[in-house]
């Protein structure tokens, strides 16, 4: 059974993951992701003298430093729950060695070599995984660690490559990042081990399908707002609400308003599907109290949403307006995820499936 003290730790990395993104968020926001030229060092310093002044390095080198606080904390529960199993040296050691050699070749250029490790790397830990039947919270923080890393190259390329492409990559991953952290949080509370959810066989099934397609319709509507901020930086495509250019459907081409019409209206789809989903999971989760404010968040949040994206039009992208509107889906997507993980966790969450 997970300790109190890790579950703790995990619920700390949620925070400072939240304030990493958020600081992320700003740094799009404010368009100053190339501040630094550099990567990992800062103008050929690990602290340039005086950097906390400038704002845009600030946001830029800040982010940075948080970023390698979130990668701290992620080795810490790495090694917490890797100790536990006696396992031999050489494999702890071994996984953060090969880790720096990763970012190592990234900063070289070596990305064939960098992308060939990852791959062996990611296959590993499924082999493993698979093999020695490990806990849970062991394979989940192994994978926090993998792609904790792969996070931080996307990063340092973005900079290096100066790439857009790179830049969606890195904001979409960051999130998903920061749904496994709240798994790992999950999987370690009390909820999750002594929690007894009793769904009907029908309910199951629906409760699963349901949560899956509301997380990858989220994560969807999560890309399209990542490539809309990358590529719409200064400024929004269009000014109107519910037209778009002053056109309901506008032509694929230019691709800019077609992409901003695209967020508008699935993102507009995505809250009735949210609203339709939170109502029937606050029935599923009857036995499971614990979790029913899950559901009672989601009735919610998803008007907060589409009121923070009006405004972020009408205000012609304010910075705080929009950085909210970023946090605001990643809990929308972070609580989906929570769903996924409660009506899908068979053994750990000891559902029982009773016929109707």
């Amino acid at each position: 059974m997970p300790s109190r003290a890790f579950h703790r730790y995990s619920l700390l990395t949620l925070a400072v993951g939240v304030v990493l993104i958020w600081w992320g968020a700003a740094v799009t926001t404010e368009d100053v992701g190339l501040a630094v030229p550099d990567w990992p060092l800062c103008y050929g310093k690990i602290n340039p003298e005086g950097w906390y002044k400038v704002p845009a390095l600030l946001l830029e080198h800040g982010h940075r430093w948080i970023a390698m606080t979130i990668g701290w904390l992620v080795l810490g529960m790495y090694y917490w729950q890797f100790s536990k199993f006696k396992p031999g040296l050489v494999e702890g050691v071994g996984i953060v060695l090969c880790s720096l050699g990763f970012l190592v070749l990234i900063y070289m250029g070596s990305l064939v070599t960098a992308a060939f490790i990852a791959v062996l790397g990611f296959s590993w830990l499924t082999l493993k995984w698979y093999s020695q039947r490990w806990p849970l919270l062991r394979g989940l923080t192994t994978l926090a660690l993998l792609l904790v890393v792969l996070q931080a190259s996307l990063g340092g390329l973005r900079v290096l490559k100066m790439s857009d492409p790179l830049g969606i990559t890195h904001g979409t991953l960051g999130q998903v990042f920061y749904c496994l952290l709240v798994f790992i949080a999950f999987a370690s509370s009390r909820t999750w081990t002594e929690g007894h959810l009793v769904l009907r066989a029908k309910e199951a099934a629906q409760a699963r399908f349901w949560s899956l397609v509301l997380f990858l319709c989220i994560f969807g509507q999560l890309i399209l707002g990542a490539t809309l901020r990358h590529t719409q930086r200064t400024h929004l495509a269009a000014s109107d609400i519910l037209t778009t250019k002053g056109q309901w459907v506008p032509p694929p081409s230019p691709p800019d308003v077609f992409l901003l019409f695209a967020h508008k209206y699935w993102g507009f789809s995505v809250a009735i599907l949210i609203l339709f989903v939170a109502v029937r999971a606050r029935r599923w989760l009857a036995t499971l109290p614990q979790l029913r404010l899950v559901a009672t968040l989601l009735l919610f949040m998803p008007t907060i949403q589409v009121a923070l994206g009006i405004f972020v039009i009408l205000t012609g992208k304010s910075f705080w307006v929009t950085n909210f509107h970023v946090l605001n889906g990643l809990a929308l997507l972070a609580l989906s995820s929570l769903l996924v993980a409660t009506f899908w966790g068979d053994k750990l969450c000891r559902r029982e499936e009773v016929e109707a």
